[in-house]
Parts: structure tokens; sequence; C-alpha cells
């Protein structure tokens, strides 16, 4: 499912300075919507949930830049993250692209300070966007019969 929510990350952001943004994708699970966030150096990104259309966000100056030191402090870490067993159906992944470099996954248990860092930062965007700690998907509504 991951590879779908990546797939629609480029359309999630604009043209203008995408060359130096983070790009936070979450892949959503059997019951939990993925989604991608894009976060510029200047505050300004958007948020897509999974199959959605795209909205902007602009973050705080600080909470940008505690955000951006703590991807670098975490893209030469050798172990900013740790692997984890997850639930087929609950389990999801988040990670971070920043230059080329992808995060391990942030659901998982962070390897030392420079990946707990990244999780509390990415938690911090996560909500600032509006979304709580893991959407559910929402299926059929199914009505009671009426009584006799």
């Amino acid at each position: 499912m991951q590879v779908a929510a990546c797939a629609f990350a480029p359309t999630a952001v604009g043209a203008a300075g995408t060359s130096d943004q983070a790009v936070i994708v979450n892949g959503g699970s059997t019951n939990t919507i993925g989604y991608t966030i894009a976060v510029r150096p200047d505050g300004t990104g958007s948020l897509t949930m999974q199959h959605g259309t795209a909205k902007s966000l602009h973050l705080s100056g600080e909470m940008v830049k505690k955000f951006f030191t703590d991807l670098a402090a975490a893209q030469h870490s050798t172990a900013a993250t740790t692997g984890c067993i997850k639930s087929a159906s609950f389990g999801s992944s988040t990670h971070v692209t920043w230059h080329g470099w992808t995060s391990g996954d942030l659901e998982c248990p962070p390897g030392d300070a420079a990946g707990a860092a990244l999780v509390n930062d990415v938690k911090a965007i996560r909500e600032a966007a509006g979304i709580g700690s893991a959407p559910l998907r929402t299926g059929p509504q199914i009505e009671s019969p009426a009584p006799p």
C-alpha cells in the first residue's frame, strides 16, 4: 500500500521550492488512511490524504526549523530507527524522504536521540496538519431495521 501513497506524492506539492522539501508518507493500512505531507523550509507545504486532493499548509517557522535540523541529524545517524513487527490490519509505516534519503519506519521505536527527535517532529507536523494518530477508514454505513 505504501507504493500507492508514494505514487501520488509528487502531485500533492506545488512546483515552487520543491528541491529542498521533505515529504512525509504514511502508507496507511487495512484500517487506516494513508497520507502525504510535503514540507518546505519556508513553512509552506501540503497535505494529501490517500486518494484525496491536496490541501495547503503553513507551519510555524520554529517547527520547520527544528524539523529540518533534526532531519539532517537523522540523515547522518546510523541508528535513527529500528525495525519492528506490526499487525497486518493495523500496522502502517511512516517515512520521510529528503534529498534522496529515506528514513527508516518512524512508526517503530527510535534507535537513538536523532530518531526520537524526528519521530516527535513528524508527530507535531501531523497534528498541525489536522491528522489524528491514525485516521480510520470508514466502511459502509449499515442502518438497523426499524422495529416492527
